[in-house]
């Protein structure tokens, strides 16, 4: 709806895409518990977006599953790692020293510092919640 008013807003005549339904394809990767790697998902579409039909793509997801979740998990790390050290992200070379003296850590530190950056993204999006409820 955004995009349909953006194009209006130019003067693009076919602006009525609003009109359009949206269609939800089913695909064998699609899930039902989890909420939360949207972005994940949307990302691995467009890094294998070869110009197919949506029902004969196949971006070597398996269903949703423990396996998926694996799936997932390294894709996250792909993902941010690509982010992180792309070549226009000013902070690149300090997100790869940093990396590399977090790499020379023992591993139980590691998971400590792990552990503590999860449960203070969990308290920050609790809070992020209550106040965006307050309001």
């Amino acid at each position: 709806m955004l995009f349909a008013r953006h194009l209006k807003l130019y003067g693009y005549k076919k602006h009525g895409i609003r009109k359009v339904k949206p269609r939800i394809p089913s695909l064998k990767w699609r899930t039902k518990n989890n909420f939360i790697d949207c972005g994940v998902f949307i990302m691995l579409h467009m890094d294998n977006y070869t110009g197919e039909a949506t029902g004969k793509r196949d971006c070597g997801m398996v269903a949703e599953s423990k396996e998926q979740s694996d799936q997932l998990r390294v894709l996250r790390f792909k993902f941010a790692t690509k982010i992180l050290l792309y070549e226009v992200n000013v902070h690149a070379g300090r997100m790869y020293e940093l990396a590399l003296e977090f790499d020379k850590l023992p591993p139980r530190e590691k998971l400590s510092i792990i552990f503590s950056a999860v449960r203070n993204r969990d308290a920050s999006e609790c809070s992020y919640v209550f106040k965006k409820s307050l309001c």
